[in-house]
């Protein structure tokens, strides 16, 4: 099974370089030509999309009601900012802005090309591959913006993506139903401080990568490298948690990889 990955070599820290995993190895590419192959402990992952022009989140606990119900809508999303998202294995600072620090997770789309107004139909073709993300959450910020209808800087204190990017087709035996895109069921897992606490599937979200990808195109010109992150994969309000510095929490999702998000010890 190949996976897409940026990373750095250990001995060469600083170099950004791409590359496949398989079978337990790393194959470095020219993006044409095989270049070396690195053996998994000699490397050090890096964020898939460096420098990603924008990142749409579809939660859908928070849609219109129409969304869960019979009537088939276009899901509703807000934007999220991409340079705060991390690499796996990197620490991020914790933030003293809140009282109540949350996480939530999501599986995320990397867009290969340009759509305007693309119809759901077509929507599965324009994702390079599929990814996991875990975001911080300011759970004391989100609840007043909640009242207001406008969610922003409560989702604004980074996370973690990666580890590598999965392609579409390694995905097809995990397509449960295509109606309106793809639906998969990929199960996920939550640990904390390496204790499970929580588990979903990416199959029960309310709407399709191929339904949020036509919905953010609705209304501007999406770009090759922008995210579209779809979630929660696993319900927040199921035990949910408030985490404290030094905590790492650690997501898992099949067929895609697992990536932990560190928080750092307060000075």
């Amino acid at each position: 099974m190949v996976k897409l990955c940026r990373f750095e070599l250990k001995s060469n820290p600083g170099e950004a370089r791409s590359g496949m995993v398989y079978s337990g190895k790393i194959y470095e590419t020219d993006g044409a030509n095989a270049v070396a192959v690195h053996e998994a402990d000699a490397i050090r992952p890096l964020i898939p999309v460096p420098h990603a022009p924008s990142l749409r989140i579809f939660r859908g606990d928070l849609q219109p009601d129409s969304i869960v119900s019979d009537v088939i809508e276009l899901p509703r999303f807000f934007y999220g900012n991409p340079i705060s998202l991390v690499g796996a294995s990197q620490i991020i600072t914790f933030p003293e802005a809140t009282n109540a620090l949350g996480y939530e997770t999501f599986v995320a789309a990397i867009l290969v090309g340009d759509a305007y107004q693309i119809e759901v139909e077509l929507a599965d073709d324009l994702i390079l591959g599929f990814t996991i993300l875990n975001m911080l959450v300011a759970r004391d910020r989100e609840r007043i913006e909640k009242l207001s209808g406008a969610i922003g800087s409560s989702h604004d204190l980074g996370g973690a993506l990666g580890p590598v990017l999965t392609t579409p087709d390694e995905l097809d035996d995990f397509v449960t139903d295509a109606e309106f895109g793809k639906r998969y069921a990929l199960s996920a897992v939550i640990r904390v401080n390496g204790v499970e606490r929580q588990r979903g599937n990416v199959e029960s979200l309310p709407f399709t990568f191929a339904q949020a990808i036509s919905s953010a195109s609705q209304s501007c010109t999406l770009k090759a490298g922008d995210i579209i992150a779809l979630g929660p994969i696993v319900d927040p309000e199921m035990d949910p948690m408030i985490l404290d510095p030094g905590d790492e929490v650690q997501l898992a999702v099949e067929n895609l990889g697992a990536i932990s998000l560190k928080l750092s010890l307060l000075q």
